[in-house]
């Protein structure tokens, strides 16, 4: 757990980019709680702009092939694979909504601590081809991928390659004096 100077949630320290995954299912009610976690983040006019299809079985699969051959090798392993997406205008009016981003990245924050709380890892990627994703699941064009997700039990690093075991451990982090202006 990470060490900090003030008193933080756990899960919060507890957390990292864990790519040991075991192959267990992950029951559909705790996928759904995660997602219901997630809807009670905050939103620009409570727009509530972040969309989740979260990907078992065949469209898991689907999903995976969209990702990185480097994120494949570990991600495959996830019994759940969650794309998460915002909708770029507000439902009122269809204008732009420039805060849609924001709120979807708070939403997605909100998923992976309530992940970790149960125990479970929520590891957000980059890698992996948005278009190939938004084709595979004709999503409107009106939203936008933000990331996927592997989600699962936390499993046995040793099991990973070499490279994975060297990247699979919590990261430092800048210290405080750098983030605030």
């Amino acid at each position: 757990m990470r060490k900090t100077k003030y008193d933080v949630m756990p899960e919060i320290k507890r957390r990292f980019a864990n790519r040991a995954i075991r192959e267990q299912t992950v029951p559909w009610e705790t996928l759904e709680a995660l997602a219901e976690a997630a809807s009670l983040a905050p939103s620009c006019f409570n727009e509530q702009p972040w969309r989740f299809l979260i990907a078992t079985d065949e469209r898991k699969e689907k999903l995976l092939a969209t990702l990185t051959p480097q994120n494949q090798e570990w991600a495959g392993k996830a019994p759940a694979l969650v794309l998460t997406a915002a909708k770029k205008t507000f439902t009122q009016g269809g204008k732009n909504n420039r805060w849609y981003m924001s709120d979807a990245g708070c939403a997605a924050g909100f998923f992976i601590l309530e992940a970790e709380r149960r125990g479970l890892v929520a590891h957000p990627m980059a890698g992996f081809d948005r278009a190939a994703a938004q084709e595979a699941f004709q999503l409107d064009a009106d939203l936008e991928i933000v990331h996927v997700m592997a989600v699962g039990y936390p499993g046995d690093p040793s099991l990973l390659s070499e490279r994975n075991q060297a990247r699979n451990h919590p990261n430092t982090r800048k210290p405080l004096e750098d983030i605030l202006l």
